[in-house]
């Protein structure tokens, strides 16, 4: 077996460590900040089988994910639906005909720019959805936030607290709610057990059919 790469070494104020395959098969190593590089090496060799069946799914599933240019004709997701850019004047993106209108002004720092639009929109549509799916169900979060996750579609903290990043909004509307109910459920089930699917089964019974398409679509959903 070939000697595992670590890709990045985040430290913070966590207490534990963990291991991270990302869609395009790197890996990030989580740990606290007194943690060292040795503990760090001895962990991952312990985990290298792990690891490299992880690898291999990210590779079969997506394959290296493909980053934006910014060209004219290039195609950006939205709800699930392809717009082609054509760069021109203007103060904002714009949605229209097919088309994704993008001001020029903004050509320099592009991806930079278009992130920031994407998680404007993504925190509109699914703070609507959370309610929609809150006052059906009876699950409340305490917060709803959107960030900037590359391995995660969402995360429910102890006190309720919803967090989901902003690339879901390049999904389907179907494929969204199922994450938004994911989470939701996680309110009440703090673990993925057979009650907790159950949960999500009775609000969408086709949840795995939303979640299949995210496994196989994860590698579109990037800028």
């Amino acid at each position: 077996m070939e000697e595992i790469t670590i890709d990045r070494i985040i430290r913070s104020k966590r207490k534990t460590l963990a291991l991270i395959v990302a869609p395009d098969a790197t890996l990030t190593v989580r740990a606290p900040f007194e943690t060292t590089l040795e503990y760090i090496g001895k962990i991952v060799f312990t985990k290298r089988f792990w690891i490299t069946e992880k690898k291999q799914q990210a590779s079969k599933v997506g394959g290296e994910v493909q980053k934006k240019e910014f060209v004219h004709g290039e195609g950006f997701l939205y709800l699930g639906e392809t717009y082609r850019m054509r760069i021109q004047d203007g103060q904002d993106v714009i949605l229209e005909d097919g088309e994704m209108l993008f001001p020029k002004k903004y050509r320099e720092h592009a991806r930079k720019y278009m992130m920031l639009w994407y998680k404007k929109r993504a925190l509109e549509k699914i703070k609507e959805r959370v309610d929609w799916y809150s006052k059906s169900t009876g699950w409340y979060p305490t917060s709803i936030k959107v960030n900037s996750a590359q391995t995660r579609w969402g995360s429910c903290g102890s006190q309720g607290a919803l967090n989901f990043t902003w690339r879901l909004i390049m999904a389907p509307l179907a494929v969204i709610d199922y994450v938004v109910v994911h989470e939701l459920a996680h309110i009440h089930e703090r673990n993925h057990s057979s009650k907790f699917w159950n949960k999500v089964k009775t609000v969408l019974p086709d949840y795995k059919e939303r979640e299949k398409w995210l496994k196989e679509n994860r590698k579109h959903l990037f800028v």
